[in-house]
């Protein structure tokens, strides 16, 4: 009775495992990731970090669908995905309806829907406080003929903002100049005025602030346009100043360059001249030279005849010791 009872447990623990095996497919959202916002991190108003658009903008919403048992016949019909806001409305994917589901398998065990619509004005949507939404994917139990929704799966999050125009405008400006003004200080400009343009737009940098914290938009939004305006000019500024000196740079290098030049033209000039002297000195040498030749070429002359006539001389001497004396 007992080996019985035990073959009937292993028995029914195998149909349990097995009907496991065979249950439909199972899935879950992913992760999912809002597109372009006008606005991600933290929102000194809200006091939190925040996924805005602003009123009238398209929000792109991405969502990730997978099928956790990607193994046949545990196939996934995807009907929807939506995601509903609590103002009350709902936004649907364009990517797959009831009629035309898309079937996630094997082969495909991961899909990304995306979701698309404009914001709606702050009148429907308060920008006072932060939105919940919630993603739902649905799915049935074939790709064709009658169908049957089969589950839903959900997720939600509360971090969705809607800005009003002021606010998305203050917050556009702000994300422009923010790393100038949280990077640079005073004493980085070289420009005296420059310095002082600089220190103008970073008090208006920080009333901005002040008045987005405090939830005046419109106000927030001059205060930052005015400290975009200040910097601009302290860059205009220093930008001068550097221009004027790199000018002033230029015309000293030229200026030397020309110097240069007409030093070396004159050191030209004057090795020219003493070339010329020493050519001049060269053809007096040479003159000096060719009547040196001259006076040696006479002496040599001269000399020749001298001894000449003393040859002549000393033979008429030597004849007249040797000439015959006439007899007593």
């Amino acid at each position: 009775m007992k080996k019985n009872l035990v073959l009937l447990s292993s028995m029914m623990l195998v149909i349990l495992i097995a009907a496991s095996w065979v249950q439909p497919a199972q899935a879950l959202i992913e992760d999912w990731m809002w597109l372009d916002p006008d606005f991600r991190g933290f929102d000194d108003f809200y006091g939190t970090d925040v996924i805005a658009y602003t009123e009238g903008s398209a929000a792109t919403l991405a969502v990730t669908v997978d099928n956790i048992i990607p193994i046949l016949p545990d196939i996934l019909n995807v009907s929807a995905v939506i995601v509903g806001f609590d103002w009350g409305a709902n936004y649907s994917s364009n990517d797959v309806n009831m009629d035309s589901p898309y079937q996630l398998n094997s082969r495909e065990p991961r899909r990304t829907f995306v979701v698309t619509f404009t914001v709606p004005s702050i009148t429907v949507a308060s920008n006072m406080f932060l939105h919940v939404y919630t993603i739902n994917v649905e799915y049935v139990n074939a790709t064709t003929g009658p169908k049957q929704r089969i589950d839903t799966f959900v997720d939600t999050d509360d971090s969705f903002a809607v800005y009003s125009s002021d606010q998305g405008t203050a917050m556009a400006i702000r994300g422009a100049i923010d790393l100038y003004y949280t990077s640079l200080y005073p004493y980085s400009f070289a420009d005296v005025e420059a310095e002082i343009l600089y220190n103008k737009g970073y008090a208006e940098f920080l009333r901005g602030d002040t008045a987005y914290s405090n939830g005046d938009f419109a106000t927030a939004k001059a205060r930052f346009q005015s400290a975009s305006a200040f910097l601009d000019q302290a860059f205009a500024k220093e930008s001068t100043r550097w221009a004027a000196s790199e000018d002033a740079q230029i015309a000293y290098y030229n200026a030397l360059a020309n110097l240069t030049r007409i030093q070396a033209e004159a050191a030209m000039k004057e090795a020219d001249a003493r070339l010329t002297e020493a050519s001049a000195a060269m053809t007096e040498a040479d003159a000096a030279l060719a009547n040196a030749d001259a006076t040696l070429t006479n002496a040599y002359g001269w000399l020749a005849f001298g001894i000449g006539w003393i040859l002549i001389g000393v033979g008429v001497i030597v004849y007249g010791l040797r000439k015959p004396k006439p007899p007593a």
